[in-house]
């Protein structure tokens, strides 16, 4: 185990908020391009990234701006859509008709037909009503509109960014809460606003390099096959509970308008969260009594054992896996997931190590808890 404080800030979203193209959808579970380059200085590798967890893209947009190929796979179909947005090559029209859309969208609004359902609850009580209209108009004209499916696409995933903003809901935590003091921005001036800097992104960075290939799946078996990557960088669901097809379910029913996809995506995600199926029939030997004890943490390990096999039958001789991930307090038990993982690793005949980047403070009664965010490094010897 070493220490690398210097990566503790790029273990969160938070550096992206400013980055062409990186800012398009704020995902603040993510990490910041910077753990990408880290890694890839260290591996000095000129072949094919995957990212088996890829979130919003952060892995694959990186690699994609160094030159290289990348593979992305995700349970989620929103992650799997905002990546393809975020890694596409563009030309210069669909700026052009994203301008266009934006000059001729609110000159003359009219109700939308569409039916939008949410798992949770209505969205109507998420938003002001003139707000909600406007979504609904939007992603209808957007539907309708005879721009280029890239542009449309584009447009769409401005339009689902700016939920948080023009809603009345605080996500906390696992939890989306409607706060009826809260004060939403409207529709109309969030989407102008989004849809503006994703046509500057466009137009001053430019969109030209090798697209990724990202793929709606399951990490636990990926579709990959054997030897065939160079470096894998990637950060799983984090053992804390929390479900994140209901924390970003407005955005993934407003993708699909479908209500059931959030039941879908979690059938596909990674036990890191308690379910109705979450008692493991199987708990991996470094995680003791505790993953029989609190059953979510057996059958997450179970699942990340899953996971890290397929690493290991996919990833080159001599070829790392860098994994970023937070150790847990879980029913006031602190979990240290790095040293459970980097164990696990080492049984499948894996070389571990792990990179602490930095100390974080767990509020959790009846005490506070100091525990790690790490990257946990595992080579194939």
């Amino acid at each position: 185990m070493i220490k690398d404080l210097s990566l503790g800030k790029y273990m969160t979203f938070e550096s992206s908020k400013q980055k062409p193209t990186h800012r398009w959808f704020y995902y603040k579970e993510g990490y910041s391009p910077e753990i990408v380059e880290y890694a890839l200085n260290r591996e000095k590798t000129k072949g094919i990234l995957l990212d088996p967890f890829c979130g919003t893209g952060t892995s694959l947009l990186a690699a994609k701006e160094k030159g290289l190929e990348s593979i992305g796979i995700d349970a989620s179909e929103l992650a799997v859509f905002v990546s393809r947005i975020k890694c596409a090559n563009y030309e210069k029209k669909n700026p052009e008709e994203m301008k266009e859309f934006l000059k001729n969208l609110f000159k003359e609004r009219k109700p939308a037909n569409l039916k939008w359902d949410f798992e949770l609850f209505n969205p109507k009580t998420a938003f002001p009503k003139r707000n909600l209209n406007d979504i609904l108009y939007i992603r209808e004209a957007i539907e309708k509109s005879e721009f280029s499916e890239k542009t449309r696409n584009l447009l769409l995933l401005a339009l689902i960014s700016i939920l948080p903003q023009s809603s009345i809901i605080v996500k906390d935590g696992g939890f989306l809460k409607i706060d009826k003091r809260k004060r939403a921005m409207t529709t109309k001036d969030a989407f102008k606003r989004k849809v503006k800097q994703m046509v500057s992104d466009i137009e001053k960075a430019g969109t030209t390099g090798k697209e990724p290939d990202v793929q709606l799946g399951d990490a636990r078996v990926l579709p990959c096959e054997e030897e065939s990557c160079d470096v894998i960088v990637t950060s799983p669901p984090y053992l804390n509970n929390i479900d994140y097809s209901k924390v970003y379910g407005l955005e993934l029913s407003l993708l699909a308008l479908n209500k059931e996809i959030t039941k879908h995506t979690r059938g596909r995600s990674l036990r890191s969260f308690l379910q109705k199926d979450t008692k493991p029939k199987y708990v991996p030997p470094e995680v003791e009594e505790i993953g029989n004890r609190i059953p979510v943490v057996g059958a997450y390990f179970a699942d990340m054992e899953n996971s890290i096999s397929e690493m290991k039958r996919v990833l080159k001789k001599g070829s790392s896996a860098y994994v970023v991930v937070s150790n847990s307090v879980i029913f006031r038990e602190h979990i240290l997931v790095d040293e459970i993982l980097a164990a696990i690793g080492e049984r499948l005949n894996l070389e571990s190590e792990i990179i602490v980047g930095a100390y974080r403070i767990a509020d959790v009664k009846p005490k506070k808890v100091e525990t790690r965010e790490s990257i946990v490094l595992l080579r194939k010897i």
